[in-house]
């Protein structure tokens, strides 16, 4: 992709602004040339520069690596170094025309070469934001120039954007793609006819060692019906795949390479990712029945599947598991676990009065829990099944290296063949079944339905990544998560993003207390009663009647998913210690401190029978339901870039700890350790106020000060980074969303020679400064266009992936998060808040809360020892606070 960028001062081959200019700089790609100026004669275009960047970068390193590995080298975006936009027999307009207009929110080569298309070839009118398109286009009564476009998707809208993630082939949804999508929507079939003009007369198909029968039989009826409009014919590469010749012809009718076909009158399609993830190819799915088996081979399938059926009727299920997790393929290639797939299948066995299950599966845990689930209900093939556990024994995470790695030699083409046979016996019994339900997106799906010819009562495929757990599917969507995309956006979306709260308290914990206490909470805060999920790609609120968990044990019981009973909060207690886990995604630190205020006064009352008077600040049921509990800051101001923010962070080295340097970007709880330092307040703030400080500050000072101690040789600035609230400029002081931004701030080595009070002094004046009400709404924009970028992303199943690739960028941090009072009436001082934190981090984070007469420096860290957070306790000590305790806490 040529990308239009501000010119540049360096020395580079110059070209002339024109009709041609892509094609040129293409040209001098292929000689190793990746940028270029570009100047105007006429001087009606300013100058610019051309950015190359090979179409497979655009993707994070970590996404290519999975592709890379899925298509054995190959890709999914063809590279386009050469393309002819007047060659029309060879542009498919039909992927335009099905759209009413186009909008652009990016203009580079690709978005050019679309609008160019659809100016000269149909009567689509355009719509665009950027006015650098009308460089390249000639004046028409069909552009639009505009503001902005709708957040909202329209079918009938061609959306082209800027993310590589949009490929609209993994939604089924090609109304939003990435330019380079929807270029290649149009020119795909340049990419493999690579300037050759025909005539041609077949289509040969090359696939790899990884596709498995179901995939052959459905890419080549795929493949065969979409070249067929074409009045071309489609054949299979012999010895592409890892099936023997005499194993395919022994079985299946596979169409042979034809005498005639030669390299001027073939169209080879090496990459077959780049055809089928097209629209086009899309609407010609796999088609074919029963003749495209052998004979015999059909015949003891259709007896077998008579005799196992027997007359009975069946709800056919293919539960794929093992390398659809091992391989973690994401977005629609994720698979529902069985336990999400029961639900549904209860539904439909008292709906469809369905006698027994069909079964198919290659993975032997989904068959024991499958057989658990349904006893006496369950008949499959009997086969030889394998487990996740299975392939990581041997290091695998496809079948087919499974199968190599199991076997050798004949005993290898031996058991691929039993293989295929059970499998495919499978599949077709699948077929003759009334119903069939699928937990995912596969070959096995399209030859099912294919050899069925559409006599199933029902069917369905479940895709649990775009449309959420089938358990809760029915349940009332409030509204979408807005600024808890944030939240989402910092670890991987199939685990809860939850904080850990632990409280000591001086008696015993009363379950019954906390249920009731949590209910009257809930008349307060409705809010707190929502859960999290996935609707159609995005991630939503939901209503949620279940029971919240509140369960007697010291394991951790994650809320968010089905052990939470998909609520955002679960409570787990042994003798006197709570733990409130809590989803971070729906609220923040500070929000759900004020929940906890609530909580709190009405457990008290409880317990100790009496009505305590009710702290300034605090809501208690008797006041109803808060107002403004869901305003989102976030939404009051225009989105701005990230880059904007982006641009000036990370430049310049700071201290990184040496126990934070690993190659594990997410970590586990058994690498982790968490200490609390209490102090007592008056000690605490009496210092503070002898330095001219904040508790903010003061915190912020002796982090780094404990740093520098255990680090006395280091030359380099520690960096803190901590969230501030925004609520008291944005004026939504009720909202319990995710509402902070984070605000950085540099301790350099020479920095630290100063006293105590120079230190505070300096930082509370950045703090001043950064909290200003300019920069707040201006980091509030930025933040809206975080969290919009994390909703594009996870409605294309792709933040994961971005997840990874941010986390792989990012020094680990050290950072203190003041989160204020508790504010608590007498009973303050019998609780003790010894550990607040959320998911496992590299670096270091201090949540820090002031409850009845004591701080609680609650303290987690991704790496063992305590040198840290003694240095911490001691400086504190030197200052004063005698009364400082480190402990360790889990």
């Amino acid at each position: 992709m040529l990308n239009i960028c501000e010119r540049i001062d360096e020395e580079l081959t110059t070209l002339q602004h024109g009709d041609n200019v892509f094609h040129e700089a293409l040209e001098k790609v292929k000689e190793g040339e990746v940028r270029f100026h570009v100047t105007d004669k006429s001087g009606r275009v300013p100058d610019y520069d051309l950015a190359y960047t090979y179409n497979m970068l655009l993707f994070p390193e970590n996404v290519r690596a999975i592709i890379t590995k899925m298509t054995q080298g190959g890709s999914v975006y063809a590279p386009f170094h050469s393309y002819d936009e007047n060659d029309k027999d060879n542009i498919c307009l039909d992927f335009l025309k099905a759209f009413k207009k186009i909008e652009f929110e990016v203009i580079d080569e690709y978005s050019i070469a679309v609008a160019r298309a659809a100016l000269k070839y149909t009567d689509i009118d355009i719509y665009y934001i950027d006015d650098r398109l009308e460089w390249f286009v000639e004046n028409s009564d069909k552009l639009h120039k505009v503001e902005s476009f709708s957040n909202e998707r329209d079918k009938n809208v061609l959306r082209v954007t800027p993310s590589p993630f949009e490929m609209g082939y993994t939604k089924r949804d090609w109304s939003t793609v990435f330019s380079l999508a929807a270029f290649q929507n149009l020119f795909f079939w340049q990419s493999f006819t690579e300037g050759q003009k025909g005539p041609f007369k077949y289509v040969e198909v090359v696939l790899t060692q990884i596709a498995g029968i179901g995939g052959i039989l459905s890419y080549m009826s795929m493949v065969s019906n979409a070249a067929s409009t074409r009045g071309l014919k489609a054949f299979l590469r012999p010895g592409c795949t890892r099936y023997p010749e005499k194993l395919l012809c022994k079985y299946f009718r596979v169409n042979p390479k034809p005498d005639d076909a030669t390299e001027e009158n073939t169209i080879t399609i090496v990459d077959l990712a780049v055809f089928t993830t097209t629209w086009f190819c899309c609407q010609y799915p796999a088609s074919f029945d029963e003749s495209i088996l052998d004979d015999n081979f059909a015949a003891e399938m259709r007896e077998y599947a008579e005799a196992v059926l027997g007359g009975r009727k069946a709800l056919g299920v293919l539960a794929r598991g093992t390398d659809y997790i091992t391989s973690n393929l994401g977005a629609d290639r994720t698979h529902a676990r069985v336990e999400q797939m029961i639900p549904v299948i209860r539904e439909w066995m008292e709906e469809g009065g369905y006698e027994k299950i069909f079964l198919a599966t290659e993975d032997q845990d989904n068959f024991d829990q499958m057989r658990k689930a349904f006893p006496g209900k369950i008949i499959a093939i009997s086969q030889e099944r394998m487990s996740v556990a299975d392939m990581k024994k041997k290091g695998t995470t496809l079948i087919y290296e499974f199968e190599q790695k199991s076997n050798q030699g004949q005993e290898y083409n031996d058991a691929l063949e039993d293989t295929t046979v059970n499998y495919f016996y499978a599949l077709y019994i699948l077929s003759k079944c009334d119903a069939f339900l699928c937990s995912g997106q596969c070959n096995g799906w399209d030859t099912v339905r294919s050899l069925n010819g559409g006599k199933f009562e029902r069917e369905r495929k479940l895709m649990v990544v775009l449309e959420g757990d089938p358990e809760i599917e029915k349940w009332k969507e409030i509204r979408p998560v807005t600024a808890g995309m944030f939240a989402r956006g910092v670890y991987p979306t199939s685990k809860a993003f939850f904080m850990t709260s632990r409280f000591d308290l001086n008696e015993k914990v009363d379950p019954d207390a906390v249920r009731k206490a949590w209910d009257k909470t809930l008349k307060v805060y409705p809010y707190m009663s929502y859960a999290v999920a996935t609707r159609a790609g995005k991630l939503v609120l939901l209503e949620n009647d279940r029971p919240f968990v509140i369960e007697e044990t010291s394991e951790v019981i994650e809320p968010f998913e089905r052990a939470g009973n998909f609520h955002t909060v679960t409570f787990c207690y042994l003798t006197n210690t709570l733990w409130i886990y809590a989803d971070h995604v729906p609220f923040d630190g500070t929000g759900y401190e004020r929940v906890l205020e609530t909580f709190f006064y009405h457990y008290y009352c409880i317990t100790d029978g009496k009505e305590y008077s009710v702290p300034e600040g605090v809501y208690t049921e008797k006041d109803g339901a808060v107002d403004g509990t869901e305003i989102d800051a976030y939404q009051m101001v225009d989105a701005i870039d990230p880059k904007v923010m982006m641009a000036g962070m990370g430049k310049g080295d700071t201290f990184v700890l040496k126990e934070c340097i690993r190659d594990e970007l997410f970590l586990t709880k058994e690498d982790c350790r968490g200490y609390c330092i209490s102090v007592p307040s008056d000690e605490f703030m009496n210092y503070a106020k002898s330095v001219k400080g904040s508790p903010m500050s003061l915190l912020s000072v002796f982090l780094a000060r404990a740093v520098e101690r255990v680090h006395p040789e280091n030359k380099l600035p520690i960096s803190t980074m901590s969230p501030v609230s925004v609520r008291k400029v944005m004026g939504n002081a009720n909202s319990l969303l995710h509402q902070v931004v984070h605000a950085p701030y540099e301790f350099k080595p020479e920095d630290l020679e100063k006293d105590d009070a120079t230190l505070n002094g300096m930082y509370r004046g950045f703090l001043k400064g950064f909290s200003s009400e300019q920069n707040i709404k201006t980091l509030c924009g930025v933040y809206r266009g975080i969290c919009e970028g994390y909703a594009k992303a996870f409605a294309a199943g792709a933040l994961d992936n971005v997840i990874i690739e941010t986390r792989s960028g990012i020094k680990p941090s050290i950072g203190v998060s003041y989160l204020g009072t508790l504010k608590t009436a007498e009973y303050g001082n019998r609780i003790r808040m010894t550990a607040f934190h959320a998911m496992q981090e590299k670096g270091v984070m201090l949540q820090v809360t002031e409850i009845g007469d004591h701080f609680y420096i609650d303290w987690y860290q991704g790496f063992h020892g305590e040198m840290y957070a003694k240095a911490m306790r001691d400086l504190m000590i030197e200052a004063g606070m005698s009364g400082a305790i480190l402990e360790r806490v889990e």
